[in-house]
């Protein structure tokens, strides 16, 4: 019970911080951007990385991450935080209810939500996003510091 709690805390206190550092006021927007980064992130891993991804995070975050997922699923290749981007940002614009309103804010938002993710979940540790897009990550905390 003591877990479920911290969990719970542990949700929160990660969706308020993206909420506060991309100055949104829709929760439910901040809960359907951290589902489309997880989507098209379970999208470029392997079923093994998947799991390994899954095992590390907490309930909540392991249900955004399977939402839709179908095992046969074809994968695409995500080395770089364009890609990324580019990959989310375009089924965005084919749903309805878009999330973002440039390519720009939708680069913004995922470098937020890839940040917090590792933040609170260490995904960069985990080894299962390729080389290429956890440099630009680093490279991406430096000049947000400098």
């Amino acid at each position: 019970m003591e877990n479920t709690l911290a969990q719970e805390e542990q949700a929160v206190k990660f969706f308020r911080e993206i909420k506060n550092d991309l100055g949104a006021n829709s929760t439910q927007k901040i809960v359907k951007l951290v589902r489309a980064v997880l989507s098209q992130l379970r999208k470029s891993l392997s079923h093994e990385q998947a799991t390994l991804f899954i095992k590390k995070m907490p309930s909540l975050f392991q249900l955004l991450f399977v939402t839709n997922w179908r095992y046969e699923e074809k994968a695409n290749t995500i080395e770089h935080l364009d890609e990324l981007v580019e990959s989310i940002y375009h089924h965005d614009k084919q749903s309805s209810g878009a999330l973002f309103s440039s390519e720009v804010d939708a680069l913004n938002s995922v470098i937020v939500v890839l940040r917090k993710l590792d933040k609170f979940f260490g995904i960069v540790g985990l080894n299962v996003l390729h080389y290429p897009l956890t440099q630009e990550l680093k490279q991406a905390a430096m000049e947000d510091a400098a």
